[in-house]
């Protein structure tokens, strides 16, 4: 029996982990530090207008990232984890989701961990989205207006608190039962 010690299962599970979460995580502290920051009272137009500039492009950033890791997490990552073992298989090794289930301290993992997984992750890529939208259409009003930017600040917040709680689950299922 060759053992491999990556399989197209496993690369696509980091790629969608520590590659795409890790650099979405990484841009949305990134955004959320700019917004808390950077303020256009304090500075010239000039500079205010490339501060925003970098915002909004940062911010796209962060959009892309987490579509990117919602798509591949979805049509890629989830298939493999809920595929059916066939009749009479004892090793579920290859069935993550059964492998999950049929053990009973871990089937929450499924119930919940996963069931959140399936729908968290959409929800914060729109909300990215929707700074995103912001920045690029209200680009310099960002950093002057006080409301506005608070507003951006928060979304932000709840997605670094989303995609952290939800890579966090992550780690769980794929220490339970990796893609392999």
């Amino acid at each position: 029996m060759e053992i491999q010690l990556f399989t197209d299962r496993s690369l696509w599970t980091m790629v969608h982990g520590i590659a795409l979460t890790g650099a979405a995580m990484m841009a949305l502290s990134a955004v959320l530090f700019s917004l808390l920051t950077l303020h256009a009272g304090n500075i010239d137009e000039q500079a205010a207008s490339i501060q925003s500039r970098y915002v909004a492009w940062l911010s796209v950033f962060v959009s892309v990232m987490l579509w990117s890791t919602v798509l591949v997490g979805t049509y890629v990552i989830f298939p493999s984890y809920r595929a059916v073992p066939p009749e009479g298989v004892a090793d579920l090794g290859m069935f993550p989701k059964a492998l999950i289930q049929a053990n009973p301290a871990t089937a929450w993992l499924h119930s919940f961990g996963m069931e959140t997984k399936e729908h968290v992750p959409w929800i914060t890529a729109m909300l990215a989205t929707a700074v995103t939208f912001v920045s690029i259409r209200y680009r310099a009003q960002l950093l002057r207006d006080a409301t506005l930017n608070k507003a951006a600040a928060w979304l932000i917040g709840i997605c670094l608190v989303l995609v952290s709680y939800v890579a966090l689950l992550g780690v769980f299922v794929n220490k339970v039962a990796p893609l392999e």
